[in-house]
């Protein structure tokens, strides 16, 4: 029989756990007061203070979008791992909630790391890899807690409900993704051997008790080692893997879109690609119990610096993307409609034309607004090799840019010191659209209606931009372009 949450109740567990959250929590609450608003988005969700990483826990409960993410609260470094919690009604306004989950038992001592989140009889689960370190060696098990009100959550006394990685696995072992189909609960886990990315999937009747199926889907010897944070949906008549790899370069999320034959618990693709073509973009997992499939990605990246942490604070989501899937197999992501309710100050240009010269635009203050703008370009008549809008400061000097090379085949993102980004997209049609999201220290970038997107993390020097088109080697032609700011 599966255990309601009221059956799960420990007293003495519950009671040490909720020490170790009131202690974290009124950590981060010291910290917040004091964090500096340089860095800080406007519009993307980011933490009080401190670190964040993965998104987890992603799903539609009482009527609010629930966000949860690998928190560590006493530090802008990576730490033994929380589950903050946040939720949303439009994913325009955030609630910040108490944290949800911290490492209180001996199976999960060194971190509660990522999961997911399912809803069944009115109940909330989370499902969550509990993290311990022995004589080196890492330790990972799979665990579970629940939830009546969607805000306060009590660890399963059967913890861990899967003890032991199986054979064709290794000690990486975790990121639980649970969904249901025909009846049944299933279990994608991220793993790997000899060289060679794995998901593991296992199924349940009741939650609880699960049993293991077999392998899921693997590398193909190039697409990484560890396949981490694995999520698995339905989209249309398919089936969507999405996975981040761990010894790939570059070290972005891959998506494959297939079929699932539910009796020997295997994924065939017919289509793969990277999810995003940036620096910062990772562990993206997409939403229980929606209508609409909405994915969120960790807008932060790995072994690189991150200036906003000497103002106490690390990490931050990416914009909510809708998934939908292409006449060609392929996904597209579209920025959720609600997000027209940040456009302030809407502004236009038509019927543009530049030749090997440059247009300056009005300046826009970071501090104040991220901006929006929506690029139509003619095609047919650009001839120009390169063209774009540069950010410019100032002085004229380009904080980070977005543009096409080769005729517009090429899309790129240049972040400046942080590296330049590119992704190859349709040579075919006449006009091309481009929209362009801005933040304090983000840019996202969506193309070729939204096959093609780049997120990467920008930090300017200068808070007051202007942004500038620019034409190299032929001419550019402009349809239109809207620019419109963006601030809750």
């Amino acid at each position: 029989m599966e255990k309601k949450p009221e059956s799960m109740i420990s007293s003495r567990t519950d009671l040490s756990h909720e020490l170790l959250l009131q202690k974290a929590d009124q950590s981060v609450s010291t910290a917040a007061a004091a964090v500096d608003q340089t860095y800080r988005l406007h519009y993307h969700f980011m933490p009080q203070a401190y670190w964040m990483n993965d998104p987890n826990g992603l799903v539609f409960f009482d009527g609010y979008y629930h966000v949860f993410y690998q928190h560590h609260p006493y530090s802008p470094d990576w730490g033994p791992m929380h589950w903050g919690h946040a939720r949303t009604k439009d994913f325009l306004l955030w609630e910040h909630l108490p944290i949800a989950l911290a490492p209180s038992e001996d199976y999960d001592r060194d971190g509660c790391f990522s999961g997911s989140a399912v809803v069944d009889q009115g109940a909330l689960y989370l499902f969550y890899t509990g993290h311990r370190v022995v004589q080196g060696r890492a330790i990972q098990v799979q665990c579970r807690a629940a939830s009546l009100d969607g805000l306060t959550f009590v660890k399963d006394p059967l913890n861990p409900l899967i003890r032991q990685h199986p054979p064709e696995g290794s000690c990486d072992f975790r990121d639980p993704k649970v969904w249901k189909h025909g009846g049944t609960w299933f279990m994608a886990l991220g793993s790997g051997k000899d060289g060679i990315g794995r998901v593991l999937l296992y199924r349940s009747s009741d939650l609880s008790h699960w049993e293991y199926v077999g392998v899921f889907a693997e590398s193909d010897g190039t697409q990484g080692t560890i396949w981490e944070c694995p999520d698995v949906f339905r989209l249309g008549e398919k089936h969507v893997l999405v996975v981040s790899p761990i010894g790939r370069e570059p070290r972005r999320v891959l998506y494959f879109v297939g079929d699932v034959d539910y009796r020997s618990g295997t994924f065939v693709a017919d289509y793969s690609r990277e999810l995003d073509h940036g620096s910062d973009f990772y562990a993206a997992q997409s939403f229980f119990g929606t209508d609409r499939r909405i994915l969120l990605a960790w807008m932060d990246a790995w072994d690189v610096d991150i200036p906003s942490k000497k103002d106490n604070w690390a990490g931050a989501l990416t914009l909510p993307r809708e998934l939908l899937l292409g006449r060609d197999g392929s996904l597209r992501f579209r920025p959720l409609p609600e997000l027209r309710g940040l456009r302030k100050d809407h502004c236009f240009t038509t019927n543009m034309a530049l030749d090997g010269a440059e247009h300056r635009f009005s300046a826009f203050d970071l501090q104040e607004a991220g901006l929006e703008i929506h690029w139509q370009l003619d095609l047919e008549n650009t001839t120009a090799a390169q063209f774009g809008i540069l950010f410019l400061d100032a002085r004229s000097f380009a904080q980070f840019s977005v543009g096409f090379r080769r005729r517009g085949e090429e899309l790129y993102v240049d972040a400046g010191r942080l590296g330049v980004f590119s992704a190859e997209v349709s040579p075919t049609g006449e006009t091309r659209d481009l929209r362009i999201f801005v933040d304090r220290s983000s840019v996202e970038v969506f193309a070729d209606g939204g096959a093609v997107s780049i997120t990467a993390r920008v930090y300017p020097s200068s808070h007051k931009l202007f942004p500038t088109l620019f034409a190299a080697d032929g001419q550019l032609r402009t349809v239109r372009m809207d620019r419109w700011s963006l601030a809750k």
